[in-house]
């Protein structure tokens, strides 16, 4: 009966929350320069010529027409782009580097060399290099991880935003918002002019998975993703395993369902929103994933990792 009353409720809710002409927080853009490097969104940054961001606005301008086009929106944000110096002044999580979106609007990215991206390429100094040729072929020589983890990964944050702007904080579960973010990342890169982009997360994911590059992990399981989630973002080799595992899945939806899925799952995360239905148990927010996907969408989003 709860679910079935559930299930009402968010039907009667489906109308959405009112949408703020300016949601944008720009007491986070104090003593950047505004760069005017897009027409399509608003750019900041803490150099007054940045030379290295063109490829990332470019895909970021591609992917807005496709969220817009997708959502049905012509969504306002803007994109920070900040040096290492100066990351713990205007992200929330560090290390400097790792791409974040914030509630309000914000995409904040690496500038440069980003430490993320160096340590990363360090972590793989160890790996002989007959196994890093595919690497090669898609980073150069010299691995350019930022490559991935500015360029990839602003199309995963660019689909945060699109969820933000309609449930703002409201969270009924961070994985499901993670899954999104994923799904949002591989149609985006989907639908850019080349696969470039496409074929570097997808190669970097895949070698991370198949090299087992994670050593000894202290969380696997949904419930401590939840339950420990700011905790496990801090442990980032942690985070990044259970990425990979989100990566996996959004792959395999976007490849059986296509764009509209992607619609229909944001429309389904700004229906849970907490702040409208309350905290949904777990076999009620299934039934409810069951109703509204089907069967073969659950299946694929089974978590087969314990603690």
């Amino acid at each position: 009966m709860r679910t079935y009353l559930l299930i009402l409720t968010i039907l009667f809710c489906s109308c959405k929350q009112v949408d703020s002409d300016d949601w944008i927080d720009r007491t986070k853009h104090e003593g950047l320069n505004d760069i005017h490097y897009s027409e399509s969104f608003e750019t900041y940054c803490t150099e007054k010529n940045p030379d290295n961001i063109k490829n990332t606005v470019d895909n970021l301008e591609q992917a807005k027409e496709y969220f817009d086009k997708t959502f049905k929106e012509d969504l306002n944000f803007a994109v920070l782009f900040v040096d290492n110096a100066n990351w713990n002044k205007y992200a929330f999580s560090p290390p400097p580097g790792m791409p974040q979106a914030h509630f309000q609007g914000n995409m904040v990215l690496g500038l440069g060399r980003s430490v993320i991206a160096m340590g990363a390429e360090q972590g793989l100094k160890q790996v002989p290099d007959s196994k890093l040729g595919i690497l090669k072929q898609h980073f150069g020589e010299e691995l350019n991880l930022d490559l991935f983890y500015r360029d990839a990964l602003a199309l995963h944050e660019l689909g945060h935003l699109y969820q933000f702007y309609k449930t703002g904080k409201g969270t009924q579960r961070h994985w499901l918002n993670e899954v999104f973010g994923n799904l949002c990342q591989v149609a985006a890169a989907k639908n850019l002019s080349t696969q470039d982009v496409f074929n570097r997360m997808d190669v970097f994911q895949l070698f991370l998975i198949n090299s087992n590059q994670w050593g000894e992990l202290k969380f696997k399981s949904l419930n401590q993703f939840e339950e420990d989630y700011f905790e496990v973002l801090k442990q980032g080799r942690n985070y990044g395993w259970y990425q990979t595992k989100f990566y996996i899945q959004a792959k395999e939806l976007y490849s059986k369902f296509g764009d509209e899925f992607l619609n229909e799952f944001r429309d389904f995360l700004i229906d849970i929103n907490p702040d409208k239905v309350g905290i949904i148990e777990d076999k009620e927010l299934k039934e409810l994933m069951i109703n509204t996907f089907g069967n073969e969408v659950v299946k694929i989003l089974e978590w087969n990792h314990d603690s």
